[in-house]
């Protein structure tokens, strides 16, 4: 469907709209009285949740992103799908997976519980996915897997969230002091720091196992960011720092300052097995305070 066919099967009156980005990809944009939102169906991405509530936008995007077929976006939620980061034997796989440059299909929208909800739908590698948003005073995202195959499948999944911060310098983030991690760059296991995160530096770890509520505060803006998880067997941390930005063609170099990427995911040794029709549901819940 094109945005004007969207608009006339799931359109909700001002709350949902759908519309061709400047780029031509077609967005659909929330507006309510809790928040303003927007989504891609190029790879089922929210790229904007604001609540009302607060001053700031909560999602970084990067000025520099591509918005074009067969392209990623830089920012917001990338889903990442079947596999994290490089693919494990073929180089010439795309980064993260088969499914954050593809469309999706659109196949529901409804306005309750003072929140939007849309979702979406992507047969990716014989899986299917199911992606539900709901776009309220909190953010709430959830990507159903089903194993679709014959065979008992492994994938790797990442909700890829950037957050958009004041001074990563200014912020920390809590809720991880007692998890054990892997250093991406120096690809070592590292034991539990007993601290919250903070910034001075690259930093690119997966921390494994179930965690309960994590924290991302932004000093400068006195404001809190609550990340809650469910079914998910990973947390990455992640921000680029000096030498990485300079080398993404789809970043600023100075971008870095005001993005904080804590990613919601079941990575590496931790990563899902489903048998043949089995589905793993992981989600998401944001909320912001003071």
């Amino acid at each position: 469907m094109d945005a004007h066919q969207l608009q006339q099967t799931f359109g909700i009156d001002s709350a949902l709209c759908f519309e061709n980005h400047s780029s031509g990809l077609v967005q659909g944009v929330v507006q309510t009285k809790f928040c303003e939102g927007r989504f891609f169906l190029h790879g089922a991405h929210v790229s904007h949740w604001h609540p009302s509530h607060t001053a700031w936008p909560v999602l970084f995007m990067s000025e520099q992103s591509s918005f074009a077929e067969g392209k990623p976006i830089r920012g917001g939620i990338p889903l990442c799908f079947p596999w994290f980061s490089a693919h494990p034997t073929d180089p010439s796989q795309p980064a993260h997976g088969l499914v954050r440059q593809a469309r999706w299909k659109f196949v529901e929208s409804r306005f309750e519980n003072e929140s939007v909800r849309v979702v979406m739908e992507r047969i990716a590698d014989e899986f299917l996915l199911r992606c539900k948003v709901e776009f309220g005073t909190e953010l709430a995202l959830e990507l159903k897997m089903t194993n679709r195959s014959s065979q008992t499948r492994d994938c790797e999944v990442a909700l890829h969230t950037y957050f958009d911060v004041a001074a990563i310098e200014k912020v920390s983030v809590e809720g991880l002091e007692k998890v054990p991690y892997f250093d991406q760059l120096s690809r070592k296991v590292c034991s539990a720091e007993h601290k919250p995160v903070r910034f001075d530096r690259e930093t690119d770890r997966i921390y494994q196992g179930p965690v309960g509520s994590i924290l991302l505060r932004d000093a400068e803006r006195n404001r809190t960011i609550s990340i809650d998880s469910a079914n998910a067997n990973s947390t990455i941390v992640w921000n680029p720092w000096v030498e990485k930005s300079k080398r993404m063609p789809d970043f600023g170099d100075e971008e870095y300052h005001r993005m904080c990427c804590i990613e919601t995911a079941s990575v590496r040794d931790h990563r899902m097995t489903l048998a043949p029709s089995e589905t793993h549901i992981i989600g998401v819940r944001y909320s912001v305070g003071p």
